[in-house]
C-alpha cells in the first residue's frame, strides 16, 4: 500500500458525520470489520476545518474501527481495479466541483466507496443527501478522475489482516490478560492445520485458480497414456505413418497446453507467496506497537520476534504444496479414474492403492506435526542462547563464561539432534512405505494386467497405458514422500508465526487531550505482585503543573509506578488516571502527546531523527532540533557529520550510554506531553548537566506535569512535592 502523499489540491471538503459513518460501515462490510458509531469522533452535524483536517478526521475514525487508510493521489484507474480485485476498497472524497463534473454522480455526493469488481465494472456506493448503489465503468472512473479538481483517493485495508487465524479471532484487537502465548503443546491455541487453512482462505480466489489450472493440466496429461495406447494398437495392426503423425501432433498440443498452465500456476503461486509475506508482516507491524505488555510477561520480545523468519518457510512450503501437492492429488485422481474405466478389476486395484496412499499419509504420519514443532522450538532455543552470548560480553568475555557458552550450546545442540531424530523417524517411515508401494503396485499391475490381456479382457495398449499411469502416479507419490517433510515444516512455521499473531493488542479508545494545560494524575491504592516481588502504593493525587518526586526504599515499587503512569505496566489491583484517562487505553491514540516517558534504553536501528520523532504527525525538523537542545544534546549534535540523519544502531551506537538516555528524553518532550515521567535519568547526570536540563524542563511555560523517580535527595528537593513508596 502506498504511503500517504501530500496533496496540493485547493478543493474544500465538507462531509457530514452521517456520511462519514455510512462510508465507514461500507468499508467495514467489505473488509469484514464491525463499525460502531459510538467509537467515532462525532463533532457535530458537519465536519469543519480544512480539507486536510477533514481527511485526518476520517482517517482517525477509520483507524478507531481497525481500518488503515492511506491517501494515494497518483492512483490510476487500472491501479484502482487492481486494489479492489485484491479486496481493498477505495474511497473517493469529492468536493462540490468534483461531483458536479463526475457525470453519473449526484451533485450533492461527497463520498464514493468503490467496493468490488462486477465484471468489467466496479460496484460502488455514492453517499450524499441520499445513498445510491451504482456500477461505474472504466470510462466513468476516468471521467471522475479527470474532474477539476479531482477527487481525493483513499486506499483502505484491514489493520490486522491476519486476525482471522489468531486464537483471539475477531477479538484480537482487545487485550486478554493472562492469555499467554507460550510455545508448548496443549496451550489451547488453534492447531497449525486450522491456522493454515485460515491463511489459505484469505487467498481463496487464487487458490481456486491454481486448482482449476492443475485439474485441466492433469486432464491434458492423460494424453500421454492414451496416445501410447492408441499407438500400440495401431502398430499391432501394421505400420502406418499418418496415424503416428496425428498422434504426435495431438500429444504435442495437449502437453504444450498443460505446460503453459503449469507456468500460469507458478505465477499465481508466486503472487500468493508475496501476498502472504506482505499480509503477515503488515499485521505484525501494526500489532507489535499495540502489544499488550501483560501478555508478554515472561517473554523476551526481541527473541520472540525471531519467529518472523518462519514466514519464509510458510511461503516456500505453500508453493510446494500448491504446485506439487495439488498436481499429485489431481493426477492421481484422474489417472486412477482412467484405470477404473478399463476393467472392474482395475477399479478394485484403484481402491486398494488409494487406501495404501491414505495410510502412508495419515496413519504413518501420526506425530509428524508434533515432532516438527519440537524441532522448531529447539532451533530457536539455540539461536536465543547464541544471541545472549554475543550480546553479553561482560559475562562471557570478561567474566570467563566461555566454558558455560560451549556447555549450554552443546546441550541445546543435543536437544536439537534428538528432536530432529524423532522428526526424521516419521519422515523415513513414510518414504520407505511409499517406495515399497511403488514397487508392489507396479509389479502387481503388470501381473494383473498381463493375466487380463492373456484372458482377452484387456488390450495390449490398455495394459501399457495402465502401467504408465500407475508408474507416474505411485512414482510421483514416492518422490513426494520427502515433500511431506515440507508439510511438517509448514505446520511448525505456521505454529510459530501464529503465536505472534496471537499476541493481544490494547483496544483503541478515543482520546480527548487537554489542549494547553498540564495533566493532573490520580490513582487508587495500587498493588503489584508476581512470583519474584510484590509492591504496594498508597492512593495519591498529583496536581496539574506540579513537580513531584517519587522517593522511598521500594525501588521496584517506584519503577512500577512510573511505568504505570506511562501506560507500560498494569497493577494487579487499583486504577490510574492521567487527565481523567486510563494511560494504557489512551496511549495508542495519544501518540506521545498525553504522556512522555524517559526510562530504559530503547534506541532502535534508524536515524537520530527517526528515534526522536518516531514518524509522528505534527513533529517537524524544528521541533526535533528544539527537543535536542532542551535535552542537553546540542554539543553532541554539532559533532555528528550527518546531523539528524546520523544512523544509530540498536542500543545507540555511536552515542554513549548517557547520550542515548538524553535522546530518549528528547523523544519524550518533542511532542510537548501533558505528563512527563522521568524514571532515574537525573540520578545518572553530572550536577552541572542536571541543573541545566532541569532548568529547561521546569520553565514557566512548559505544558507538562513533571514526575521524577529518583534516589537522590538533591533531586527530590528540587520538586515541590514528594511521594514516598516504601516496602511493606
Amino acid at each position: 500500500m502506498s504511503e500517504s502523499e501530500p496533496s496540493n489540491q485547493p478543493s474544500a471538503l465538507k462531509i457530514s458525520d452521517d456520511a462519514m459513518f455510512e462510508a465507514l460501515c461500507r468499508i467495514g462490510s467489505t473488509l469484514g470489520l464491525p463499525v460502531k458509531r459510538s467509537d467515532l469522533d462525532v463533532a457535530g452535524p458537519d465536519s469543519t476545518g480544512t480539507s486536510e483536517e477533514v481527511i485526518a478526521r476520517f482517517v482517525a475514525n477509520a483507524t478507531q474501527s481497525g481500518v488503515l487508510i492511506r491517501e494515494t493521489s497518483s492512483m490510476t484507474v487500472d491501479e484502482v481495479r487492481s486494489f479492489i480485485g485484491e479486496g481493498y476498497p477505495v474511497v473517493l472524497l469529492l468536493s462540490s466541483q468534483s461531483s458536479t463534473g463526475a457525470g453519473r454522480l449526484a451533485a450533492d455526493a461527497t463520498i464514493v466507496v468503490l467496493e468490488k469488481l462486477a465484471g468489467r465494472n466496479i460496484e460502488a456506493v455514492q453517499i450524499g443527501a441520499e445513498i445510491r448503489n451504482l456500477e461505474l465503468s472504466h470510462r466513468d472512473l476516468k471521467k471522475l478522475f479527470s474532474a477539476d479538481p479531482p477527487p481525493r483517493k483513499l486506499l483502505c485495508k484491514k489493520e490486522l489482516e491476519c486476525d482471522s487465524i489468531s486464537s483471539l479471532g475477531n477479538q484480537g484487537s482487545h487485550a486478554r490478560h493472562g492469555n499467554g502465548h507460550g510455545h508448548g503443546n496443549g496451550h489451547g491455541h488453534p492447531t497449525p492445520l486450522k491456522r493454515f487453512m485460515g491463511l489459505l482462505k484469505l487467498d481463496s480466489a487464487d487458490i481456486f485458480t491454481v486448482v482449476l489450472f492443475a485439474f485441466v493440466a492433469g486432464t491434458l496429461s492423460l494424453a500421454t497414456p492414451l496416445a501410447v495406447e492408441s499407438l500400440v494398437n495401431v502398430v499391432s495392426w501394421g505400420t502406418y505413418l499418418q496415424p503416428l503423425i496425428v498422434l504426435g501432433l495431438i500429444l504435442l498440443t495437449c502437453l504444450g497446453l498443460a505446460g503453459f498452465l503449469g507456468v500460469l500456476q507458478a505465477v499465481v503461486v508466486e503472487l500468493i507467496q508475496r501476498r502472504q509475506f506482505v499480509r503477515i508482516v503488515g499485521d505484525l507491524a501494526h500489532r507489535f506497537p499495540r502489544a499488550n505488555q501483560a501478555a508478554l510477561t515472561g517473554e523476551f520480545p526481541r527473541e520472540l520476534a525471531n519467529r518472523v523468519f518462519d514466514i519464509m518457510t510458510i511461503q516456500k512450503s505453500t508453493a510446494v504444496l500448491l504446485l506439487d501437492g495439488v498436481s499429485i492429488i489431481l493426477t492421481t485422481f484422474i489417472g486412477l479414474l482412467l484405470l477404473a474405466f478399463y476393467h472392474p478389476f482395475l477399479l478394485g486395484f484403484d481402491i486398494v492403492l488409494l487406501i495404501a496412499m491414505i495410510s502412508i499419509t495419515w496413519v504413518l504420519g501420526r506425530g509428524g506435526i508434533h515432532t516438527a514443532i519440537e524441532e522448531s522450538l529447539t532451533k530457536y532455543r539455540v539461536a536465543h542462547w547464541l544471541q545472549d552470548v554475543l550480546s553479553s560480553p561482560g559475562a562471557f568475555k570478561m567474566g570467563g563464561g566461555e566454558s558455560l557458552s560451549i556447555q549450554r550450546a552443546n546441550q541445546l545442540t543435543a536437544d536439537y539432534l534428538n528432536a530432529r531424530q524423532r522428526q526424521f523417524r516419521v519422515v523415513i517411515r513414510q518414504i520407505s512405505f511409499a517406495i515399497s508401494l511403488e514397487v508392489i503396485a507396479s509389479t502387481s499391475l503388470l501381473a494383473l494386467g498381463g493375466w487380463l490381456v492373456i484372458d482377452g479382457q484387456l488390450t495390449l495398449g490398455q495394459l501399457v497405458a495402465s502401467e504408465l499411469v500407475v508408474t507416474v502416479v505411485v512414482g510421483a507419490f514416492a518422490k513426494a514422500g520427502k515433500s511431506l517433510e515440507k508439510f511438517y515444516d509448514l505446520m511448525a512455521g505456521v505454529d510459530k508465526v501464529g503465536h505472534l499473531i496471537d499476541i493481544p493488542t490494547d483496544a483503541r479508545h478515543e482520546t480527548y487531550l487537554p489542549m494547553d494545560e498540564p495533566a493532573g494524575v490520580t490513582w487508587t491504592h495500587l498493588e503489584y505482585s508476581s512470583a519474584a516481588y510484590s509492591a504496594k502504593v498508597d492512593s495519591a493525587t498529583i496536581e496539574a503543573g506540579s513537580r513531584t518526586a517519587i522517593v522511598g526504599d521500594d525501588v521496584d515499587g517506584r519503577s512500577l509506578l512510573a511505568r504505570t503512569l506511562a501506560g507500560l505496566a498494569s497493577p494487579t489491583s487499583g486504577r490510574v488516571q492521567v487527565a481523567g484517562l486510563d494511560p494504557i487505553q489512551s496511549l495508542p491514540r495519544a501518540s506521545g502527546r498525553l504522556v512522555g516517558y524517559v526510562g530504559p534504553n530503547d534506541i532502535f536501528h534508524g536515524s537520530l531523527r527517526d528515534n526522536i520523532d518516531l514518524g509522528r504527525n505534527g513533529v517537524n525538523q524544528n521541533h526535533v532540533r528544539k527537543a535536542i537542545d532542551d535535552a542537553g544534546l546540542s554539543n553532541v549534535f554539532l559533532h555528528l557529520h550527518d546531523g539528524l540523519e546520523t544512523q544509530l544502531q540498536t542500543g545507540g551506537y555511536p552515542l554513549s550510554e548517557m547520550q542515548t538516555k538524553l535522546v530518549i528524553l528528547a523523544r519524550a518532550i518533542v511532542t510537548k506531553p501533558k505528563l512527563l515521567v522521568i524514571d532515574g535519568l537525573f540520578d545518572l547526570l553530572a550536577q552541572d548537566e542536571r541543573q541545566a536540563i532541569w532548568a529547561r524542563l521546569t520553565e514557566p511555560d512548559v505544558p507538562w506535569t513533571l514526575v521524577v523517580n529518583t534516589n537522590r535527595e538533591d533531586v527530590a528537593i528540587l520538586c515541590n512535592a514528594q511521594l514516598s513508596v516504601r516496602k511493606s
